[in-house]
């Protein structure tokens, strides 16, 4: 939908605001950061959400006492808790900062179809409140559909997080598997028909069967209440810290050069049974799994 109603800004401001914005989220994810402040690392939505009420209502007293220049501070303290509260989201794969503000952009235009629709303009404030108690009736019902649910949920920065919401809809009305094995066992059936594709299918229908594939391995993640995301996220920094062993390993000796396929999988393999070693010797209570 074109924003036709939107006022004019020169791209100077619009410039600065997107920096001055960007710079807030970058400071946020500094701070959250493992080397950032212990304080704001430690937070989470119910801690930080009494801060929002008693910044709300510090806005409030700032604008009675009609003292722009407070009423300025106030509010950006109450954007920090959101972009706070946005970050927190972000890392655990819920929402981010960008979805919140299209969710916002989004409803504003669709709540003013008079601006930035096809209504008849000049609409008076009571014709404008009428409007959006229809408009407001009209959302809850499409709300209320599961199919509406699972679009939203669709909008998840991560499609990981997204398959995981949409069908946990689902099994509110009872479409789920019967239990964990059923949910397992479609990764097999899945997988079966990946690998055919893979085979002697097209691209699109390769891409189409890996799709049903990681959708089967979200589900199984849910009905067992494993994190896919944080699974996943798990797996890469593994990955990451066995290359650089791998690496450590091979660099007196040269690097990749010269090194095949077989002598890579037989390091590789080594650090696998180093790491399997350590770990069983460690505290139960340590012990991460090695695959």
């Amino acid at each position: 939908m074109q924003e036709t109603g939107s006022p004019a800004s020169t791209p100077s401001e619009q410039s600065e605001e997107l920096h001055q914005f960007a710079r807030l989220m970058g400071i946020i994810r500094a701070l959250r950061s493992p080397n950032g402040c212990s304080w704001d690392r430690k937070q989470t939505h119910e801690t930080m959400g009494k801060f929002l009420l008693e910044e709300a209502n510090e806005v409030a007293e700032a604008i009675g006492k009609q003292d722009p220049l407070h009423v300025c501070e106030e509010l950006g303290d109450v954007t920090m808790i959101i972009a706070m509260h946005a970050r927190i989201a972000e890392e655990k794969g819920t929402f981010s900062m960008a979805e919140v503000l299209r969710g916002i952009a989004d409803k504003l235009i669709g709540r003013h179809p008079h601006v930035f629709g096809d209504v008849e303009r000049g609409l008076n404030p009571d014709q404008v409140v009428d409007m959006w108690g229809k408009l407001k009736v009209e959302e809850k019902r499409l709300r209320n559909r599961l199919s509406s649910r699972m679009e939203e949920a669709g909008k998840f920065a991560s499609a990981l997080r997204a398959a995981w919401q949409i069908q946990a809809e689902a099994a509110t009305v009872g479409f789920d598997f019967p239990d964990r094995a059923a949910a397992v066992a479609k990764i097999g059936e899945e997988a079966a028909e990946f690998r055919q594709d893979v085979e002697s299918g097209t691209a699109a229908a390769q891409q189409a069967e890996l799709g049903d594939l990681l959708f089967s391995i979200v589900n199984v993640a849910r009905v067992l209440g494993l994190d896919p995301e944080q699974a996943l996220r798990q797996a890469n920094a593994k990955f990451i810290r066995r290359f650089g062993q791998l690496e450590d390993r091979l660099e007196p000796a040269g690097g990749f050069t010269g090194k095949t396929i077989q002598d890579l999988d037989a390091i590789w393999d080594a650090i696998k049974r180093e790491e399997k070693a350590a770990a069983q010797a460690s505290p139960s209570s340590e012990r991460e799994p090695v695959l």
